[in-house]
């Protein structure tokens, strides 16, 4: 009987590394629509693994680590094949954790990998994640600002969700404010929490940028995000996370 090689748990470094090296997970897709047009601005790739253990509990040790430099780095090549491929599919959104900024090669491999994107830049985003509060933020203000200068437009995710969105907001460079989901839920029925949410929305103009709406799960809540001034929406009652089939 030959051996079965056993692949470390996904919890510890060289399980994650393994997994991520032997592309052992599924890219998921999930649309973001526009509220004046209705049509998809662009999907966000997000990522699954066969296991039972929960995604959070798989991605923390990894950022811990360091680990999970190797997620931001291998997505981001199967979107440049996949707009390589074909230039004029629907535009794709990769996350950057902030924890992959720590990691000394990070830029140089991600630049790497960005130069032999053909597709305009226009057709690739960048959501930063705000999972890991980072201590040093002038690597990722050096590459952010490369990026946009490129032409990729930046997002950054979950903001209100925790205490590292107002020092994102003022650092870095964004054309998107993608507002979390339990923040937008709460505004729709806290008048306290709706304030502050327009406050946020009210900064469109003086920062420049535009705002999605995550976590729309029921149709009042989409028109409550519609009506409060939400210039895109995400959620599953638009549509769910999808293995994405335009993987080359």
């Amino acid at each position: 009987m030959a051996d079965l090689k056993i692949i470390p748990d996904l919890k510890t470094e060289v399980g994650f590394r393994t997994h991520i090296s032997q592309n052992k997970y599924t890219v998921m897709s999930q649309p973001v629509f526009c509220t004046r047009s209705d049509s998809v601005l662009h999907t966000e790739w997000l990522v699954r693994f066969d296991s039972d253990t929960g995604l959070e509990r798989i991605l923390r040790p990894a950022e811990i680590s360091g680990a999970i430099s190797d997620l931001d780095l291998s997505m981001l090549k199967q979107a440049v094949s996949s707009l390589n491929f074909d230039p004029e599919r629907t535009a794709i959104a990769v996350n950057l954790s902030g924890a992959s900024f720590s990691e000394p090669s990070f830029e140089r491999s991600l630049l790497a990998i960005l130069a032999e994107l053909k597709a305009s830049p226009h057709k690739l985003l960048f959501e930063l994640t705000e999972t890991w509060n980072l201590s040093d933020l002038t690597p990722a203000i050096r590459l952010l600002n490369i990026l946009r200068e490129r032409g990729h437009s930046l997002c950054l995710d979950d903001v209100g969700a925790g205490a590292a969105s107002l020092r994102y907001l003022r650092a870095f460079p964004a054309d998107w404010l993608k507002i979390d989901g339990s923040f937008v839920t709460g505004a729709a029925t806290n008048t306290q929490e709706r304030a502050v949410l327009l406050a946020v929305l009210s900064l469109r103009d003086s920062l420049g940028v535009r705002f999605i709406a995550e976590g729309i799960e029921s149709e009042s809540l989409r028109q409550f995000a519609m009506e409060i001034g939400f210039d895109a929406l995400q959620g599953y009652i638009l549509g769910s996370p999808e293995p994405e089939i335009n993987i080359k």
